[in-house]
């Protein structure tokens, strides 16, 4: 028998094993684990690419490009957001208004804009301090709670669809009735 060509695709010492054990294999489950997530009960799972919705997980397994699209769970029930409104009334006083937005999600679609929570409290901060802005301080409170029944449809236009503000409601309020101390 000749001896072997020094070109031929034969291990001699047998250690192709280790570079997949110790390279190959590591690599492939840490992609395949930062690529993939499953979908936990009671939430959409959305892979966004540059701020737009591109594939909506349900149930199962989502999977995503890494580098260029990101996971973004998005729990489906009905969930609290605290709000921290500081404002001033038409009559000058300072108002410091807490408030909860209730917040559901029962679906996106793809191809939508992604919009964080944060942007979602944002949005309901300035409902409530432009509100507050024409009002005064003698009827706020009144005046406020009034309003609340129409926030959560003024918010809901506002939000993707499938995105829903079922509740607004201002908990305490805060009015500065005195002068600062100079």
């Amino acid at each position: 028998m000749p001896p072997p060509d020094e070109n031929t695709a034969v291990d001699p010492t047998g250690a192709v094993w280790v570079v997949w054990l110790v390279i190959v294999g590591p690599g492939l489950l840490l992609v395949s684990l930062t690529c993939v997530r499953r979908v936990a009960p009671g939430e959409l799972v959305l892979v966004v690419r540059r701020g737009e919705v591109v594939r909506v997980g349900r149930a199962g397994f989502v999977a995503r490009w890494p580098g260029l699209e990101r996971f973004e769970p998005v729990p489906t029930e009905p969930r609290v957001l605290p709000l921290v409104v500081r404002s001033r009334t038409s009559d000058g006083v300072d108002v410091v208004a807490l408030a909860d937005l209730t917040v559901e999600v029962h679906d996106v679609a793809t191809g939508t804009a992604y919009v964080p929570t944060a942007e979602v409290a944002r949005l309901a901060e300035d409902t409530v301090a432009r509100a507050v802005e024409r009002l005064e301080v003698e009827s706020l409170v009144d005046d406020l709670e009034a309003l609340e029944t129409r926030w959560p449809g003024q918010l809901t236009r506002l939000l993707p669809v499938g995105t829903k503000a079922t509740a607004l409601a201002v908990t305490e309020v805060e009015a500065r009735l005195t002068g600062g101390t100079g």
